[in-house]
């Protein structure tokens, strides 16, 4: 005989998911035309529900979810920013992040804007704080519709500097884990190499509830006392503006109240170099996936960015690839054996705020290095400039150790400015 509380539990998470779709309903009708944060959102009758939640400790019970549209969601196509995928059909499945979600109970609300196949070419989407300024990164709706309070949280992916961009430019927590830990199934490639899932969220402990339900938990460390951290940045032509400057100061200063050992210096590591070779593995693996939409039917339907990338990287040579490939494993490794005795390295993620809308989706040569270096990456809000952009630091941490990290977040999230929410544009 069924139980009927298991009954009850259905109904209500049904009323549920309908109540919170009607809220996202009225929030997109006052945010959406002003941001353009979404791709596609089901209607009433198309919304998928969310399941049966898991453990307590991995439930996403009430927890709003956006996803990337570049990755696969039952019902609802993955056009991955592109008119040449604009007749895509629905996906017949989650994607086994999206599903890891929905299985926690999480109602997934629906596809965020990305940039074309998350590549550079920016989009309509705006940022909630200044719909004037970009939200940045390819995983940009994501971004805008976390910051604009339309989510709870929204998975994005990163392959240079696509998802902690969006989050740092719109005060959002961003979590890209280490490389390889979450599975990139049903997730459209750009370079296998350096893709990497990952989420925004409202806070520290979304982004970690999110997280566990994804990994079920797995690698969950219990919080330790003793922390080493390291506070310093990557040296570039980038000029930090002096209130970003300010807030890594000041972030590393609490963050320094937290650790039991903590050292301060410069991130000597050759960042135009890493860049250049970061860019010859990523053009080559996206025309590899992707070169044949340069055919004379479907190149005229492509973002120019992403056509120059895909052109580029045909011209990369194999021995070309394998040298850059292994100049990149170089330096990681070369990397980790210098600073691998730090459990945290506080840093900036981007010089400055959001920049204006035009053709740039953000500065991003710091963000590609630590992708090449491979471990896990939390962006932290720390307050808003004098113009209202949000500013904030970044926490890095060694390879597979992403637990400790959002412990040591969650930490300093607790000492960080408070973060006030944008305000709805007036008509």
């Amino acid at each position: 005989m069924q139980n009927p509380l298991s009954v009850f539990g259905r109904l209500n998470r049904r009323k549920n998911a309908a109540m919170q779709h009607r809220d996202l309903s009225r929030q997109s009708m006052a945010w959406e035309p002003h941001i353009h944060a979404f791709a596609s959102v089901p209607d009433k009758e198309q919304m998928a529900l969310p399941r049966d939640g898991t453990a307590d400790q991995f439930s996403m019970s009430g927890i709003r979810v956006g996803i990337k549209d570049v990755i696969d969601v039952a019902g609802l196509p993955t056009r991955n920013g592109s008119e040449a995928y604009r007749d895509a059909p629905p996906a017949d499945q989650d994607a086994p992040v999206v599903a890891a979600l929905r299985n926690a109970g999480a109602s997934i609300i629906g596809k965020t804007t990305t940039t074309e196949f998350a590549f550079t070419d920016a989009t309509n989407c705006r940022n909630p704080y200044d719909i004037n300024r970009t939200p940045g990164g390819s995983s940009s709706g994501s971004g805008a519709a976390v910051a604009a309070g339309m989510v709870d949280l929204a998975l994005g992916t990163q392959t240079a500097g696509s998802l902690i961009r969006p989050a740092s430019y719109c005060g959002a927590v961003g979590l890209k884990p280490t490389y390889g830990l979450l599975p990139t199934i049903g997730v459209t490639p750009l370079a296998l190499s350096f893709d990497t899932v990952g989420l925004i969220a409202r806070s520290i402990e979304i982004a970690t509830r999110g997280f566990a339900a994804m990994t079920c938990g797995a690698g969950t460390v219990t919080e330790t006392k003793d922390v080493s951290a390291y506070s310093g940045l990557l040296q570039s032509a980038a000029q930090v503006d002096p209130e970003t400057l300010q807030a890594f100061h000041e972030g590393s200063r609490r963050l320094g109240e937290i650790a039991s050992m903590f050292e301060s210096g410069e991130l000597t590591v050759p960042v135009n170099d890493i860049v250049t070779s970061h860019r010859n593995v990523m053009n080559f693996e996206a025309f590899r996936a992707h070169g044949h939409l340069l055919r004379d039917d479907t190149v005229r339907l492509l973002r120019p960015k992403f056509s120059a990338g895909l052109r580029l990287g045909g011209n990369v040579s194999p021995d070309e690839y394998d040298f850059a490939s292994i100049c990149l494993a170089d330096t990681r490794r070369e990397f980790w054996e210098r600073f691998g005795n730090f459990d945290i390295i506080i840093t900036l993620a981007v010089p400055d705020g959001a920049p204006l809308i035009g053709e740039t989706t953000g500065f991003q040569d710091w963000l590609t290095v630590w992708t090449v270096f491979g471990g896990p990456l939390i962006s932290l809000p720390w307050g808003l400039d004098s113009l209202g952009r949000p500013k904030s630091v970044m926490l890095a941490g060694r390879p597979n150790e992403d637990w400790r990290l959002l412990h040591v977040a969650e930490k300093l999230q607790k000492l960080a400015p408070v973060m006030p929410g944008p305000q709805l544009p007036s008509i």
